[in-house]
């Protein structure tokens, strides 16, 4: 009787040590997949600068691949920043796309950046940019249309068509910025 009792107690202390085990199996295992989750989730978040306005159009971004609405915003951004100056609000406008910039690139893009405010601190030139069309077809290129105004005091000094070109690369949801180039449009060259 007594070793029944203790064979009892015994399949009984067994029965939940083998329970115990099999349990910590599973939930190890559990663990173990919910690292793997966090993980894979973690390396898929992306941080993603966004143009601190109110957005206009709704847009998507998926690793290395972003929609032309970002595309778009992003062009009115920068053309904002790099066109539209008065003495009083260079700096900051220069700061807002330094954001943006390469790091390979950007002392050479800073110091282009510091000597066109110079250039308009110095002059007490204010430039404006109308935005009239932006093509965002080709992978890489922004292409932003519009008119450039240079007013002294209350005189417009120069007006054109430009296109600003704005080179840039995605990489990992990040827009990078590696080149802006300025030019006239060939039809306003030729009325001058």
């Amino acid at each position: 009787m007594l070793f029944d009792k203790y064979k009892n107690q015994m399949d009984k202390y067994i029965f939940e040590n083998i329970t115990f085990r099999i349990v910590t199996l599973i939930l190890s295992f559990v663990i173990l997949v919910l690292i793997w989750v966090i993980l894979a989730r973690t390396d898929s978040q992306k941080v993603v600068f966004m143009p601190p306005k109110i957005v206009n159009q709704e847009f998507w971004i998926a690793g290395n691949q972003v929609s032309k609405g970002y595309l778009h915003e992003m062009g009115q951004f920068i053309s904002f920043n790099l066109l539209n100056i008065t003495k009083e609000n260079a700096r900051n406008n220069i700061d807002n796309l330094l954001t943006l910039v390469d790091p390979k690139f950007y002392q050479e893009v800073k110091t282009k950046l510091l000597e066109q405010m110079n250039y308009i601190i110095d002059n007490a030139i204010s430039r404006t940019f109308f935005v009239s069309a932006i093509d965002a077809d080709t992978k890489g290129q922004i292409k932003v249309f519009g008119v450039v105004k240079d007013i002294i005091s209350d005189k417009v000094v120069r007006s054109s068509q430009s296109v600003l070109k704005i080179n840039y690369i995605i990489e990992q949801g990040r827009f990078i910025l590696n080149d802006l180039s300025i030019e006239e449009e060939k039809n306003n060259k030729e009325k001058n």
